[in-house]
């Protein structure tokens, strides 16, 4: 398992050939990256759409090359970007000079100089399939508490509506569960995630899609009519708020 230093290492050494990795995955459509260019533009297009702000404050864990912010206009938000991989960070400071960037190890936390900061928009994109459940329940709360008002954390990664999709993926697909990744389900997740936080989901192939989190009482999507416009004839838009809208 990819822990610690060996992760930062590992990317350290793949640094400069990531997104060319990526991108054969997407062309192949091959696991487990085939989804990263839909979850990149759904979730650059919903910030550039939905942000009323002069200039909207990003936090992205596990930032990696930075290649999300390439769809966003730099003007329209400022980028805080934290990574375990200093070779990561070098490929992301030349992309956007601007960007505030921290070298850290997401298994100590978040890094102490953001401790009193507050985001519209934490992101973090294939990075809790390195985590066990218990820890990304875990850093789902904290990252709660670092929401500006109406914020929402959007989580793009290896992801299955519930454990039944799970085994049957894997049903069909043994080699897959042989990598060395944490896998996690919209079901589990919001059932264990503290009551005070709304979970949506948008499934956009059978192991991968976009988790949706935001403070209850100030949640601003909806069942079945929001994220979906966005890929309208493959999505499946799930949301713990389903019933509560719907009374």
């Amino acid at each position: 398992m990819l822990r610690g230093i060996r992760m930062n290492k590992f990317y350290d050494m793949i640094a400069k050939d990531y997104d060319q990795l990526v991108k054969e995955d997407v062309n192949n459509q091959s696991f487990p990256y085939a989804a990263y260019e839909d979850i990149q533009d759904i979730i650059s297009s919903y910030v550039f759409d939905n942000s009323q702000l002069s200039q909207a404050k990003i936090l992205d864990l596990g930032i990696g090359t930075a290649s999300l912010y390439e769809r966003m206009i730099p003007e329209k938000y400022s980028l805080t970007g934290i990574d375990n991989s200093q070779k990561m960070l070098e490929l992301a400071k030349l992309r956007f000079p601007e960007a505030t960037l921290y070298n850290h190890d997401l298994l100590k936390g978040l890094p102490v100089e953001i401790k009193n900061e507050k985001y519209d928009y934490i992101i973090v994109n294939y990075v809790f399939k390195h985590f066990d459940q218990d820890y990304v329940v875990n850093m789902i709360n904290i990252l709660g508490s670092y929401l500006a008002p109406f914020g929402k954390i959007f989580i793009g990664d290896i992801l299955f509506f519930d454990e039944v999709k799970q085994s049957l993926h894997f049903q069909n697909h043994p080699e897959n569960s042989n990598l060395v990744y944490f896998y996690h389900n919209f079901s589990d997740i919001a059932r264990k995630i503290d009551d005070m936080y709304a979970i949506s989901f948008m499934e956009l192939n059978e192991y991968s899609g976009i988790l949706i989190i935001e403070k209850y009482y100030e949640s601003s999507l909806h069942f079945e009519d929001s994220l979906v416009k966005y890929k309208s004839n493959t999505a499946k838009w799930k949301s713990s708020q389903s019933r509560k809208k719907r009374e």
